[in-house]
Order: C-alpha cells, then sequence, then structure tokens
C-alpha cells in the first residue's frame, strides 16, 4: 500500500515547549477528504500510526489522502495524512510526527512480536599449530537465530544452538523479513532462561534503502496488530 505523509505544516502553538504524543490524546479532530468533513477523536498514538475513533468511519476508505486538524491542550494542529487502516468505530492514518512543531524528538519506538529467522556471524581468533609453529587464524561462527520482537531500533532474538553471547558484543547480522535485512547488532541485554537465553540487540549500519523497507515491514505490522486490537475489543463487546 503506498502513502504520503506530506510535509505541509500549520500549528497555533505559539509555546516553545516542547511535548510528548500523548499529549494530544482524547483531542477533538477534523478529518477532511475531497468534498467531505467529519470529526472525532484522537484515542490512539503510537509510532507512524494514529487512530481516530468516529461514527462515520465507513465514509473514507483506505489510501485516501486527508487533511486533519487536532484541536489539542498544545494547540490547534493541522496536518497531512493517509488512511492505512479502518475497523468498525475508527479509521487508522499515518502519523506525520515531522510535521508536528514542538513535538519530542525522541519517542519510544514501538516493539512488535514476530517470528523470522535469521543468522549471526562471529569472528573468532583461535591458535592452532603448524610446521612453522604456532599461527593465530581468523575462524567465522555462523548461529542461526530466532527473533521474538523487533521495532525500529532494535530485536529481540534467541539462539538456536547452545552457543553464548555476551552485552557489548558486536555482531553481523541478517535477518529474513521478507526482504533480507543485513546489519551489525549490538548485544545491549541478556536474559537468563530456562535453558534459552533471550538478547537484546541494537541496530547499527543500516542503509537507507534497508531503512525504508524495515520501515514499511513495521507499519504492516502496527496495522495487523491494529485489526487484532479491534477484533479483539469487538469480542469482548459482544461477550459483555
Amino acid at each position: 500500500m503506498t502513502h504520503s505523509t506530506g510535509s505541509n505544516k500549520e500549528t497555533y502553538n505559539s509555546g516553545k515547549q516542547t511535548f510528548s504524543s500523548n499529549a494530544l490524546l482524547h483531542s477533538r479532530t477534523v478529518v477532511e477528504k475531497e468534498g467531505y468533513v467529519s470529526t472525532g477523536i484522537l484515542t490512539h498514538v503510537e509510532g507512524e500510526m494514529m487512530e481516530i475513533e468516529m461514527t462515520e468511519f465507513k465514509s473514507f476508505e483506505l489510501s485516501n489522502p486527508v487533511n486533519l486538524t487536532l484541536y489539542s491542550p498544545v494547540g490547534i494542529h493541522r496536518l497531512q495524512s493517509t488512511v492505512i487502516a479502518k475497523a468498525e468505530g475508527s479509521i487508522a492514518v499515518i502519523f506525520p510526527a515531522r510535521s508536528l512543531i514542538g513535538l519530542e524528538e525522541k519517542r519510544e519506538a514501538p516493539r512488535f512480536e514476530v517470528n523470522h529467522r535469521g543468522k549471526l556471524s562471529r569472528s573468532l581468533k583461535d591458535t592452532r599449530e603448524t610446521v612453522n609453529g604456532l599461527e593465530v587464524i581468523e575462524v567465522t561462527d555462523v548461529l542461526p537465530l530466532s527473533v521474538r520482537n523487533i521495532s525500529s531500533t532494535g530485536v529481540g532474538f534467541v539462539l538456536e544452538t547452545i552457543d553464548e553471547l555476551n552485552t557489548d558484543e558486536w555482531l553481523e547480522a541478517t535477518i529474513q523479513l521478507g526482504f533480507e535485512l543485513s546489519c551489525k547488532l549490538e548485544i545491549v541485554r541478556k536474559e537468563e532462561g530456562s535453558g534459552q537465553s533471550f538478547y537484546g540487540a541494537r541496530f547499527h549500519d543500516i542503509n537507507e534503502i534497508q531503512q525504508r523497507s524495515l520501515r514499511a515491514f513495521l507499519l504492516r505490522e502496527h496495522i495487523a496488530a491494529y485489526y487484532r486490537r479491534k477484533h479483539i475489543t469487538a469480542n469482548q463487546r459482544f461477550k459483555g
């Protein structure tokens, strides 16, 4: 699905103080597409997605470009976005964070549970005896892994072997996400489990093309999570 985030922006928030995306929650939001205007409430902001609850959600279709006006406690903000999902009682649109003047630049990247495979390459030095005496050679271990969660900044994974990694260790990685993500991983966390260790790692050296592919992958995961959440909510209402 293609989308455009738009770079136009307008705000009536004259203050210079920064604010978090949570400050926008529960804002009355006017959603306008060509020839149609409706009003809803902004109920969820995370990563690159924002959810607007409205009774007239059926009037919007996927990929519709929309103009948003947010009447929030931190000012009135006008944004351009695109509808990327809709379910009973709400639509989801791209969150054009860069268009919001005053929004904190450091935002926690949403993490999604996944089940994908990959491999690590670890270079080790080994001393071996040769006809010329002891010689230090470099060998490469290839360690298969299972990715358990992922965000725009890193991954959580377990190894499929009995090998152990150390925090602060750097390794070459290749992860299969429908495309091949090649990068360096910095091990930043290790949690001992029952016979298996869980690792948290930070991405490094991802080129621009792969960054775009990763962003598209995460957006698809975010949309899928949105539909799962709405399905669970609908079931709870039905059972209630």
